[in-house]
């Protein structure tokens, strides 16, 4: 049994912290690279055509899809890594070095996504994946993305989940019970984040609970994207004009 638990945010940020720096390949062996499709789907949702905007990446983790991001805009962009894990964010700032001259500005930003350290209607728009299913309280996560987002920004949300296909379920519930913890195992040495992993998309909200959490933010024109057969889901939002 895993000894992380989101209820106890301590614990989830000693975890990342501890597989920071094999998250990831990890995640490039356990998602067979679909990942990075996931990512560009996203990056593709909630794209600003503004000539100069903000970018806000919630749970950035070691910053994969602020990247991916920034690679399919061509104007000035502030991006706001933000993340609990200072590893993550290590990696993240490190990983920024490729991308050297370019028109797009980084800040790393190590907070709780759930208290944001930003004014009222600064962001352009905002993403955050495979991060509100470790959210103690996701709901604030969600109000408080609200907040910081300018009237007509966009919020996008990558999340792993459940299929709905009972054929689908079978093989992905197998994957997550023995192959899921066994790789995680042997590509990080800690298997107790892999069990946690498991556990934590069984026991998530189904998608469709997700969107109606998201409009309970505040957020309209909803739109919720199966990715995988539902092994991934997108969901996006936007914050009225007013």
């Amino acid at each position: 049994m895993s000894t992380y638990n989101k209820n106890r945010p301590q614990t989830i940020q000693i975890m990342f912290n501890s597989i920071a720096k094999q998250y990831d390949r990890t995640n490039a062996v356990l998602s067979f690279c679909l990942h990075r499709r996931w990512n560009l789907e996203l990056v593709k949702k909630v794209q600003s055509q503004q000539t100069s905007h903000t970018l806000l990446d919630l749970c950035a983790g070691t910053g994969d899809v602020a990247f991916s991001y920034l690679n399919q805009v061509s104007a000035p962009c502030q991006a706001y890594l933000v993340d609990f894990s200072s590893e993550m964010l290590a990696c993240a700032e490190e990983k920024a070095k490729s991308f050297g001259k370019t028109p797009h500005s980084f800040q790393y930003v190590l907070a709780d996504v759930q208290r944001l350290p930003f004014s009222n209607q600064t962001m352009d728009c905002a993403t955050m994946a495979y991060g509100i299913r470790n959210i103690h309280h996701p709901l604030q996560s969600l109000q408080e993305t609200y907040r910081v987002l300018k009237p007509g920004g966009c919020l996008g949300i990558l999340e792993l989940t459940r299929p709905e296909n009972k054929f689908l379920q079978i093989g992905h519930q197998l994957y997550l019970k023995t192959l899921l913890p066994l790789l995680g195992k042997w590509l990080t040495a800690n298997e107790n984040a892999y069990q946690y992993l498991r556990k934590s998309i069984h026991t998530f909200i189904p998608p469709g609970e997700l969107e109606e959490l998201v409009k309970t933010a505040g957020f309209i024109n909803t739109g919720r994207y199966s990715l995988a057969g539902g092994i991934a889901t997108i969901i996006t939002g936007f914050k009225p004009m007013k």
